[in-house]
């Protein structure tokens, strides 16, 4: 464990103080997977589980692989370098490539099948369903492409509030290449839950101005909700809230289990390739779905997934 990060961390260019009190690292939790009730207090306690190790690496190194060949046949990049290297084209602004997830096997492997399923039963206590739809990260180097501070409640919460994130690293990602963090205590924290938890980024106002826009889809969200965003700065918002940013040098096998209410952010990839990532979610089949991230083509958050409401 570190005691110490010497590596210069930056979110949106600005920097991130990484002093014991406002910093610190992920408590790991793999001595607990033989016992679930365990876990579940660890997850009750922190809001977060960190599992180094417990995917097949091969396996999501092949999924990596994968991506960056898809990623090679749209032009996103630069072959004077290997492939693997997954250096990006000149002038690539995407981050976020969900199609890049689509009719994947390899990465289907990852997080469909195999240790993450199996885990996710165990934790659960139960038979499990995962949503469909895949979030598929392609973080460019850069001071401009970092994950504003956010619960994740808000643009999946129409379900089972017992619903939970699974972010996992597809390759091996050091502070410098802007890896996830959890602001520490962040999932307790009543006043945040009960006013920014309590949004749904697909609702609108269809008394308002901006109604026939979102109907149209022109407009994906109203203004009223910041894109989602509980604020645009992960610096300001440790400062305002307490508790420390925690994050990790993560490798390839390793997941980061979350809350629906656990506040998380990254910082800004300070290498010269990708950072490749996946979000997924799992739950108790047993219990209710939000209908937005199910079935072949899920609705996510198009006009299908709008809900008006008289404001």
């Amino acid at each position: 464990m570190r005691t110490t990060f010497d590596v210069e961390l930056t979110y949106l260019g600005k920097r991130i103080d990484t002093s014991p009190e406002a910093f610190g690292e992920l408590r790991a939790s793999n001595n607990l997977l033989d016992d679930a009730e365990k876990l579940r207090a660890r997850m009750s306690e922190d809001g977060y589980l960190f599992l180094p190790g417990i995917l097949n690496r091969q396996e999501v190194l092949a999924a990596r692989e994968e991506i960056l060949r898809r990623l090679d046949a749209a032009g996103k990049i630069d072959r004077s370098y290997p492939l693997l290297d997954g250096i990006p084209a000149a002038d690539v602004n995407d981050g976020f490539v969900h199609s890049l997830a689509v009719d994947n096997e390899p990465l289907e492997t990852v997080v469909f099948h195999g240790p993450m399923i199996s885990f996710a039963q165990g934790f659960l206590g139960g038979p499990i369903r995962h949503f469909d739809y895949i979030w598929l990260r392609a973080k460019k180097p850069g001071l401009t492409d970092a994950t504003a501070p956010h619960y994740d409640v808000v643009f999946m919460g129409r379900g089972t509030k017992r619903l939970y994130t699974a972010w996992t690293p597809l390759e091996d990602v050091p502070l410098e290449k802007g890896g996830l963090m959890i602001l520490e205590g962040s999932h307790q924290l009543s006043d945040v839950k009960n006013t920014y938890g309590a949004l749904d980024v697909d609702t609108y106002c269809e008394n308002k101005s901006e109604a026939r826009e979102i109907e149209s889809g022109e407009k994906q969200w109203e203004d009223r909700v910041n894109g989602g965003k509980y604020a645009d700065d992960a610096v300001a918002v440790r400062e305002s809230l307490g508790g420390r940013w925690l994050t990790a040098d993560f490798h390839a096998g390793d997941v980061l289990l979350f809350s629906m209410y656990t506040m998380h952010a990254s910082t800004d990839n300070h290498s010269r390739s990708y950072r490749l990532s996946t979000d997924t979610r799992y739950q108790l089949a047993s219990e209710p779905v939000d209908e937005r991230w199910i079935g072949k083509n899920p609705l996510a958050h198009g006009p299908g997934g709008k809900r008006g409401m008289i404001c």
